[in-house]
This record gives C-alpha cells, sequence and structure tokens, in this order.
C-alpha cells in the first residue's frame, strides 16, 4: 500500500477554558423498534471507511403508523455514556444508557417485558438540545436489559430501569433529523 495515500483523520481538540459544559440529558429519551426501521440516516466516511463526522447524514426511516415512543425517566439519575472496546484496529464505541423511569405499576412491568427481548434504537436529547443516539444500522441497534427495584423503607427510590447499549464505529452519534411523535414532529429542521 502507497502509505503517502493514508492521511490521517485526526481532529484538534481545542476547548476556550470558562466556556460551561452542561452535564447531564434532558428528561424524555425517544426510543424505536430496531424492526420498524426501515431506512437509517448516515454517517460519513472516507476513501478508507473511516467515519469523518459524529453526524448523522438524513432520517430515520420508519414503517407506516410507527412513531417514536417516549421514556421519561428521572434526569438525576440517568446515566449516557460512551468508551472505547475492542483490539486495535478494529476498536469502537460502547455506547450505553441507564433510564429510571419512576413506576412501577402493570404498565411499566408490561414496558419492561416488552423490551427484554426487542433491539431498539434511542435518541437522548443533551442539555444542548442535541439528540444523541444509542445504536447503529452496523451492530443491530440497541440491547436492552430492564429490572425494577420496589426501593427500601418509607424514602427509598423505586422505579423501573431501562438500561440500553450498543457497538457503535462513531461516539454516540449526533441526529438532526425530524423524531416524529404522537404529539407530532420534534427536531424538526427550520
Amino acid at each position: 500500500m502507497d502509505k503517502s495515500k493514508c492521511f490521517s483523520a485526526l481532529q484538534a481538540m481545542a476547548y476556550c477554558q470558562g466556556t460551561p459544559v452542561s452535564p447531564g440529558i434532558k428528561r424524555r429519551a425517544w426510543f424505536v423498534p430496531v424492526a420498524s426501521i426501515l431506512g437509517w440516516p448516515t454517517i460519513p466516511v472516507d476513501e478508507f471507511l473511516r467515519p469523518t463526522s459524529s453526524v448523522y447524514d438524513g432520517a430515520f426511516t420508519l414503517a407506516e403508523g410507527v412513531k417514536w415512543l417516549p421514556l421519561d425517566h428521572l434526569p438525576g439519575k440517568a446515566e449516557f455514556k460512551s468508551e472505547a472496546q475492542g483490539e486495535e484496529p478494529s476498536r469502537t464505541f460502547k455506547v450505553s444508557g441507564t433510564f429510571i423511569h419512576p413506576k412501577i405499576d402493570e404498565d411499566a412491568a408490561t414496558a419492561a417485558t416488552s423490551l427484554i427481548n426487542s433491539r431498539i434504537v434511542v435518541l437522548v436529547e443533551d442539555m444542548r438540545g442535541k439528540y444523541r443516539v444509542i445504536g447503529c444500522e452496523k451492530y443491530d441497534g440497541a440491547l436492552v436489559s430492564p429490572s425494577r427495584d420496589n426501593g427500601q423503607g418509607a424514602t427509598g427510590t423505586a422505579g423501573t430501569t431501562i438500561a440500553v447499549e450498543a457497538d457503535d464505529p462513531v461516539d454516540a452519534p449526533f441526529y438532526t433529523g425530524p423524531i416524529d411523535t404522537e404529539d407530532g414532529i420534534i427536531n424538526e429542521a427550520p
């Protein structure tokens, strides 16, 4: 191979000291079953198939009548992160989210039961109003691990935890396309 054609894909990581970074995610995430996705947005790649952006091009195309479903959770207890995994030159990211839904009733148990053997894609809104994706087409979306805790004593926290994790070649990609929900389209381009 002609190494002169192997240019670096590295990007600068500058930061203006004193610029605030708002941690956390907003109280509503959105999810849809992978089986209902007819078309996926794409990540731009170079001639060597290396991702050149962390922002998806295009939008999700869902089956007729399918809408993004809300996942309301306690944002102060939510965790959304990614970390490197694997061995060089095949490293990817493990993108994960843990969402504690405050209900433990029949509806929460039914929802958890429906998710246990499903692959989904989750959209998480950060505190800047940007949506990020857990689950990609290449690795069949995200695996869901629901659990329930009835809490302890009079002041313990009860809730249904929805934990998701997905393999992705990109660090939790950004999604700028529309999100079609029962309440209308959000994140719609101006």
